[in-house]
Order: C-alpha cells, then sequence, then structure tokens
C-alpha cells in the first residue's frame, strides 16, 4: 500500500471516533437524586432530576407515594456548561427539576422510576428508596387541642384551640436564651396545621404571629420546666358524626442545637443568615456591624402530633325533619323581596332571598322553591340550586320566578327549616308575603285588540278595524334558506318578453311571405265587384255607386282620380237630364275602360292603405296590450327603482352599524336549531291557555333560536316572521314590527306578515292606525289584499296573471292567421282579467310605504341631546315603541336618528332594530 493511501486511512479512521465520541457525548441523559437517604419525620428532603443534552423532553411527572408529600419546587433551572481539553470543546446542556419530599410517618419508602420521553424515546430512572424515622420531641415540644363543647351536632360550630409549649433554647457556651419570637419562627415551612390551616393563612397575609408568653409546665418527667406557651383558636364545623380527631394537624419544628458565630459581618445586615432571613436575634441588641454577631449553626427536626380532648359530634335527628331540611344547624331568619310588583302574566319577576344567621353561612342553602307546592302552584320557579353571596351574617339568593296567570295578587311566604342545637328541635321560620299585581299576557291583549276589530262594533269601527293576527308558525325547511327580494324577477320577465317576442317574430315570418299576395288579391277581388256592380246597374246612377265603392276600398292616382270625377259628373248629368236610357251603355263602356286601366297599375301606392287599414281593425288589441305591457312593466320598474335606490341611501351609516358575522353552525345544526324553536313555539302556544309562565319561557326560547338562525345568516321571509311572532307573543313589538319589515323587504307578497305587522302597529296606536287603515289609500289596498289573500293565494295570483298574459299573445297571433271578430272579442275580456290579475298580485307594491331605516324596540328609549347616558333629552320629542326612525350618523353605542317629526338627536344603539 502506498504511503499516500496509509495517511488517508489513518485520517479517516481518526475522523470516525472522533464523530463517535461528539455523538457520544451529545447523547441525552437523565439522572435523579435525592440530598439525603434518610430523613426525619415532618422534615423536607429534596429530589433533583436532570435531563441532560436533550434537544426536547416532555415535562416529568412523580407518582404518588403513601406517606410522603411530594410538592414541586417551581420552575426549573437550566444552565449550560462548557469544558475545553487539549484544544477540544464540548458543551454539556441541562435542565434540573426539584421536589420537596416530606414523610408523615416513619417507614421505608421507595420512589417509583420516573418515566420522561427524551428526544422521542423512553428513558426511565432507578427506583429510590429512603427511611424516614420519628425525631424524639422528649421534652422540647408539646402539641393540644381543646374544644369548648364536648358534645355538639353535625355542622354545629365548634371552638377549637391549638396549644403549644415550646421549650426555650440555652447556649450554654454563649450564655444567651432564644426568646420566645425566635423559637415560634424555628417552627418549619413543612407543618401541616390541619384544621387551624386558614387561621394561619390569615395570619400570615396581616403578617402576624400568635403571641407566646413563658409558663411553667411539667416536662415528661414531671418536673416543671419553663415554656413559651402559643395559643392559636378555630371555629370548625363537623361534617360528620363520630369522635374530633387531628390525623391531619403536625408541627415540625426546627429546634436548634448550636450557635455560632456568623462568617460575614454583613450577613444579619441582608438578612442572609442560616436560614434564609429568619435571624433569631434581631432584638438582642448585637448590631450587624460586629463580628460577634451570632447565628444558628445546627437544628434537628422535632415533630409532634396533637393530642385531642375527647369531643363527641351528633348526628343530626331524623325524627321530625321537614321535607325541605337542607342541613341548616343553628338560629336563622329570613327575608324575601321582589322587583317588580307590578307585572303582566308570564313577565319575570326577580325574586331576593336574604338569610341571617350564627352558623357557617358559606354551607348554608337556599329554600328548595321548585319543591313549595304553595309556590309552584302560581309561579314557574327554576328547578336549580341558586349560588349565594356571604355579606357578614347574612346569605343573599336571587332568582326568578314568572306569574302563570293574571289574577294572582301575592308571593306566598317562602319557609326556612333549620335544626337549633340549643333546643335540640327543628323550626322552620317563614318570610312575609309580597303583594303583587298580575295583568293579562300582552298577547291576551292583543287577542281583544282583534276581537274588537272583528266583533259588532259600529260601522265606523268596522271601516278603521285591523286585520286580525295570525301567529302560525311556518314549519318547512324553506326557513333555512337564503332568500333575495329579487328572486322571482327574472321569471316575471322571462314569462313577460317570451309571448310578445314568438307572436313578433311569427307575425313577421308571415307577412313577408304573404303581404303582396294579400294586398293584391284584395284589389282583384275589388275589381270583380265592381265589375258585376257595372254590369248589373240599370241607370247611370247605379254606375256611378259601384265607381264609388271601388274607389272608397282601392285609391288611385291623381290622373286616375281626375279621370273618375269627369266620369262621375257625367253619369250625374244623365241621370238627371232625362237621357239615361241612351247614355247607359256608354257610361258602361267608359266605366270598365277605366277599370282595365286601374288594374294594370302597379300596387305599391296600396302599402299605405293596407297599413293604414290593418291599424283601424286593431286598434282595440293595440290599446289592450299597451295597457297590459304597462301593468307588467309598472311594479318591475318600481321595484328596480326603489331596491337600488334604498341600497344606495345611507349605506356607509348602515353598514357601519351593523355587522353580519359568518357563518358558525352546520347544515345538520341549522335544521337542529329550527325544529327546536318551532317545538317550542308548538310549545308555548299550547301552554298559553292555562300557564302564561311555561308559555313566556317556551316563547323566548323559540325566539332565542331563531335569532341564533338569523345571526348566522340566514335571511328570509318565513324565518323572520317566525321570530316576529315569538317576539310579538312575548310582548316586544317594537321588535316584532321591524322583523316583519325585514321579511316584507324580502318578500312584499307575504301577506302573514303584512297583516301582523298592521295589527302590531294597531296595538301599540290603535287610535291612529285605525284611522289611517279607513282614509288611507294603503290602509284601502291592504284591505283589498286581504280580499284577494282568502280567496286567492299570492302564487295562484300570479299564475293566473301568467296564463292570461300568455293568452293575450296567442290571440293576437290567432287573428294575425284567421282574421275573424271572434279574435277581438276574446281579446278584451282576456285582457281585463290579466290587468285584474296583475293589480291583484302587485297590491303590495302600491300598499307599501316608503321603507323605514331603523325601528325603535323598546318602550323606554330616550331621544338626547348628545351622545350618553349623561346628556338630557330632546325635550319636545318622546319615542315610541314601533316607530320608524332614520338613521344619521353612528358613534359607538349610539345613534344619531331624524324622527318623522323633524327631531333630530341620540338614541341607544340597543333601543333600536335597524333594518
Amino acid at each position: 500500500m502506498k504511503p499516500r493511501n496509509v495517511i488517508a486511512t489513518l485520517l479517516a479512521g481518526v475522523a470516525v471516533v472522533v464523530c463517535s465520541a461528539a455523538g457520544a457525548a451529545h447523547a441525552a441523559d437523565l439522572r435523579a437524586s435525592l440530598s439525603s437517604r434518610e430523613a426525619y419525620v415532618g422534615a423536607p428532603i429534596t429530589l433533583q432530576l436532570e435531563v441532560a443534552d436533550a434537544s426536547s423532553h416532555d415535562e416529568p411527572t412523580i407518582p404518588d407515594v403513601a406517606g410522603l408529600d411530594i410538592q414541586s419546587s417551581g420552575v426549573p433551572s437550566r444552565s449550560t456548561q462548557t469544558t475545553i481539553i487539549n484544544g477540544r470543546r464540548s458543551d454539556r446542556t441541562s435542565v434540573v427539576y426539584a421536589w420537596q419530599i416530606t414523610p408523615r410517618r416513619a417507614g421505608t419508602f421507595e420512589i417509583p422510576s420516573i418515566q420522561v420521553n427524551v428526544d422521542g424515546q423512553t428513558r426511565s430512572t432507578q427506583p429510590i428508596r429512603i427511611v424516614a424515622t420519628k425525631s424524639e420531641t422528649g421534652d422540647l415540644l408539646f402539641v393540644d387541642i381543646t374544644g369548648q363543647q364536648q358534645d355538639i351536632y353535625v355542622g354545629q360550630p365548634l371552638n377549637l384551640t391549638l396549644n403549644l409549649w415550646i421549650k426555650p433554647y440555652h447556649d450554654a457556651e454563649y450564655d444567651v436564651t432564644l426568646s420566645e419570637e425566635n423559637m415560634w419562627q424555628m417552627i418549619s415551612d413543612s407543618t401541616n396545621w390541619g384544621a387551624f390551616s386558614e387561621r394561619m393563612t390569615q395570619l400570615a397575609e396581616n403578617r402576624q404571629r400568635p403571641g407566646g408568653e413563658e409558663v411553667l409546665r411539667k416536662d415528661a418527667d414531671g418536673d416543671e420546666r419553663a415554656y413559651y406557651h402559643y395559643q392559636i383558636d378555630a371555629t370548625i364545623y363537623p361534617k360528620r358524626p363520630g369522635q374530633i380527631d387531628a390525623d391531619d394537624l403536625q408541627v415540625v419544628l426546627e429546634y436548634p442545637t448550636r450557635l455560632a458565630k456568623s462568617r460575614d459581618p454583613f450577613g444579619s445586615m441582608f438578612d442572609d443568615d442560616f436560614f434564609g432571613g429568619r435571624s433569631p436575634f434581631g432584638d438582642m441588641g448585637m448590631s450587624p456591624f460586629r463580628r460577634n454577631t451570632l447565628s444558628i449553626a445546627d437544628v434537628r427536626p422535632v415533630v409532634a402530633e396533637a393530642t385531642v380532648a375527647p369531643i363527641n359530634v351528633k348526628p343530626i335527628p331524623t325524627v321530625g325533619r321537614p321535607a325541605d331540611y337542607r342541613g341548616t344547624v343553628g338560629q336563622y331568619q329570613i327575608l324575601t323581596q321582589a322587583l317588580p310588583t307590578s307585572v303582566k302574566a308570564g313577565d319575570p319577576i326577580t325574586l331576593h332571598i336574604g338569610i341571617r344567621g350564627d352558623g357557617p353561612m358559606e354551607l348554608v342553602q337556599a329554600p328548595p322553591l321548585a319543591a313549595l307546592p304553595q309556590l309552584t302552584a302560581d309561579f314557574k320557579v327554576a328547578n336549580e340550586p341558586l349560588a349565594g353571596i356571604v355579606e357578614g351574617d347574612v346569605k343573599l339568593f336571587t332568582t326568578t320566578i314568572r306569574p302563570r296567570r293574571e289574577g294572582i295578587t301575592e308571593i306566598p311566604a317562602i319557609p326556612l327549616s333549620y335544626f337549633d342545637p340549643t333546643t335540640e328541635k327543628f323550626v322552620t321560620v317563614s318570610s312575609d308575603p309580597i303583594a303583587i299585581h298580575v295583568d293579562p299576557a300582552e298577547r291576551l291583549a292583543m287577542d281583544a285588540i282583534v276581537g274588537n276589530a272583528t266583533g259588532n262594533g259600529s260601522s265606523e269601527d268596522q271601516a278603521a278595524a285591523v286585520p286580525a293576527f295570525n301567529l302560525t308558525n311556518y314549519d318547512g325547511d324553506d326557513a333555512l334558506m337564503n332568500a333575495s327580494a329579487t328572486s322571482r324577477w327574472p321569471w316575471i320577465i322571462l314569462v313577460a318578453l317570451l309571448p310578445p317576442l314568438a307572436v313578433s317574430l311569427a307575425w313577421s315570418l308571415n307577412r313577408r311571405r304573404n303581404l303582396w299576395t294579400s294586398f293584391s288579391g284584395d284589389r282583384q277581388e275589388s275589381l270583380r265587384v265592381a265589375r258585376q256592380s257595372i254590369d248589373a246597374a240599370s241607370s247611370p246612377s247605379g254606375v256611378a255607386a259601384a265607381l264609388r265603392d271601388f274607389v272608397a276600398a282601392n285609391p288611385g292616382s291623381q290622373d286616375q282620380r281626375v279621370q273618375l270625377d269627369a266620369l262621375l259628373d257625367h253619369c250625374d248629368h244623365a241621370a238627371f237630364s232625362g237621357v239615361q236610357d241612351h247614355e247607359l251603355p256608354a257610361l258602361k263602356s267608359h266605366a270598365a275602360r277605366l277599370l282595365e286601366e286601374w288594374s294594370t297599375m302597379p300596387a305599391s301606392s296600396d302599402s299605405g292603405r293596407a297599413v293604414a287599414h290593418l291599424g283601424w281593425r286593431r286598434s282595440l288589441a293595440v290599446a289592450c296590450l299597451a295597457v297590459a305591457a304597462a301593468a307588467i312593466a309598472f311594479p318591475a320598474v318600481r321595484h328596480f327603482a326603489t331596491s337600488t335606490g334604498t341600497k344606495t341611501a345611507n349605506v356607509d351609516v348602515r353598514a357601519e352599524a351593523t355587522a353580519t358575522a359568518e357563518p358558525m353552525l352546520t347544515a345538520q345544526q341549522r335544521e337542529t336549531l329550527l325544529a327546536e324553536a318551532n317545538r317550542a313555539y308548538q310549545d308555548a302556544v299550547q301552554a298559553s291557555a292555562g300557564d302564561a309562565a311555561a308559555a313566556n319561557e317556551e316563547f323566548a326560547k323559540a325566539a332565542t333560536k331563531y335569532g341564533q338562525l338569523v345571526d348566522d345568516g340566514i335571511r328570509n321571509s318565513q324565518l323572520y316572521v317566525n321570530l316576529a311572532n315569538a317576539q310579538l307573543q312575548l310582548g316586544s313589538t317594537g321588535k316584532a314590527i321591524a322583523n316583519y319589515d325585514r321579511a316584507l323587504a324580502l318578500d312584499a307578497t307575504n301577506w302573514q306578515a303584512r297583516q301582523n305587522l298592521a295589527a302590531a302597529q294597531a296595538a301599540l296606536s290603535p287610535s291612529e292606525h285605525g284611522a289611517e287603515a279607513a282614509t288611507s289609500l294603503s290602509g284601502l289596498l291592504t284591505r283589498v289584499g286581504d280580499a284577494f289573500q282568502s280567496v286567492l293565494s299570492p302564487v295562484a295570483v300570479m299564475t293566473l296573471a301568467a296564463v292570461a298574459w300568455v293568452s293575450v299573445w296567442m290571440i293576437v297571433l290567432g287573428s294575425f292567421y284567421f282574421p275573424s271578430r271572434h279574435w277581438r272579442l276574446a281579446l278584451v275580456p282576456t285582457a281585463c282579467l290579466l290587468l285584474a290579475a296583475v293589480a291583484a298580485s302587485n297590491l303590495e307594491w302600491f300598499a307599501d310605504a316608503e321603507a323605514p331605516q331603523a325601528i325603535v324596540a323598546a318602550p323606554t328609549a330616550v331621544l338626547r341631546q348628545a351622545p350618553g347616558e349623561q346628556f338630557p333629552a330632546v325635550a319636545s320629542t318622546e319615542l315610541s315603541e314601533g316607530e320608524a326612525i332614520e338613521i344619521l350618523k353612528v358613534d359607538g353605542d349610539w345613534l344619531q336618528v331624524h324622527t318623522a317629526n323633524g327631531s333630530t338627536g341620540w338614541v341607544a344603539h340597543p333601543d333600536v332594530e335597524i333594518l
């Protein structure tokens, strides 16, 4: 082998070894370690888990181990180490997780293997065993719990006192005895305070601690010794019967064993002592700038469990327990308040319930309102638990109830049952009844208006009557399809233009082929009839009459007219001169020659006569066709002109005031929502006869679901009518009027929307609407439309108009091919039928006034001088629910509007429905 090849091979081998070493150096590593494998009960040790040289890894978790408290030490630490050896650089990155592990009892414990996903692979640590021993307290620490009562009931407040006795530490070398404050600071953070945890948290938040005093107490040998005594009071509420225990209370004291001088003369100044800032020598008069500052050098953990004086917790008796009892123990009062107190049947009443007592108010439950027959008989009550708010010794609950019918005069007393431990008996207290006034439901008031409109009133009342409500909802799937206001016009235009175009084409082809033949044949027939009349004439007068008839039908040239006038004068002279027999043959011969000359003239001069003759014969037909075409064209032109105008006018204002959300529901969700809304509406209609509260609840549910479909982007007339009907039943007349207007904007032939709109407007202002309906063109046309609607549906009327339109043009086409007076007789009634059908199908366009921009939806809307509740109202104007207004400007949640009486002001956006 050549030396060059040998060197290359060696270099390649070295490179492979170096790369392998580098790869091994950068392999991910997982290690677990303990600060100590031996621990005292109550003294925490630290477990660390290091994840090294990993590009990614999952956060590790440690399973629970019985007898050990395992708490995370917080955010893991991250570090990077760089090492350079013989010019080679290696980097090591690590993430260290830490946990504090505190044994709660003596024994041997095993921390199981910890598994972590590192760089896509599962790595595990080895199980770790630790041994926990109990540090003997000896006479250093005593803990006990005493109570003021020896026998209590479950839920009854129990006052407990935690007593701690800590023996003061005395250092003989420095002749220093730690103070009671110093010794309290030696209590470890790993102490479990059990039932006293809440009290200790309160003291810590207020930067307080229990005060201690030096007392004498017997130690374990019975000798009296000096101790620091600390007391902590707490109130608990036992939840189960039996003996009170303190198994969850464990006090851990880090008892000092040696003092030493501080290594840093400024350590005390910066609180950098052995216990992380808890220097026990702050009050010893030792300056932090002196080198003889002392600190605690060694400690040992001392763990004590509390002894508890016998306290028996008895269960609540079952004998005589009321049905509405909910575990309340103590002495209580109940108060109620209702707002408003004057409502309509089915309207909500807010009921406030206040309970005051000496027990644990956070545990007090509201009375079971849905289980009180005296309340549910007259009111609809939600069957769900109530959440309360505690304010001192009072707990407040709020709910909503709805009167089921009119005539209810009071909310009955609400009972509250509790167990009184002093008398050991159940007690039931009640609130005072609340007087209320319930009027008939809003929809019943509307039914009364309808009854007056159709009743046996005077003729003037009947003239001003409004149409009755038609509150039947549409339940077809078409309510989920978007509809355009111009969707039917392409078909109408096609039906309107196709017949006249077809007839014009057929007539043009026929006229081009037979025009000359038709005109020529007519003149030959006239010549033949004229010759026969001349040959049969018995006098010059007969010859003159035949010539005049021919000329009337076939006017000739100027020269022919001169010759004819001369011959006619000759005939008249012969008739009056008495030489009729002598001149008659010559006159006939002259007339025959004149006719022969007439027959040799070209027929082009007859075209003007033919066209004039044709127009005269069809004058009536043309007039009928013109009127019919106007009937078709007028509504089309008016529709497109008004729709274009309304879309372009104020478009910026409306776009700023309204926003359409993107569809969020699937087709299946829409179908489900519509079915639920329709079902809720039908349930409400069935319940409205006897339970106004249940009916209102179902109507509200239906209105909400219909509104969700509208908010999801569905726009059609049927859905808007369904929503408006539900709102009308709820008494939201202004919102219902707005949605009826939206329905008519999409489909002006929806007579149910028009009928309910008129009735709703009459419900808000009966006198004004009645006068307008009796005198205005809109009211007249609305009643005419109702009459047509009762006989024929809009689809049938439009079909009839289309059939009549096609029939008119078929009659015209037939008259071209087969001239006869019968065609004209058929054309007149057909054209009249067409006019009637078109007028009936377009009455809505005449009945509609200018479409409003917005409707006042709230009965309490106020027109203000500027955008804001703090500005005064416009004194000269009061907004009425259902009133049409014009939007001028948008400013946040406020709209500048212009009213019908000419006033301008600002109104809150929620009080207005923008169309």
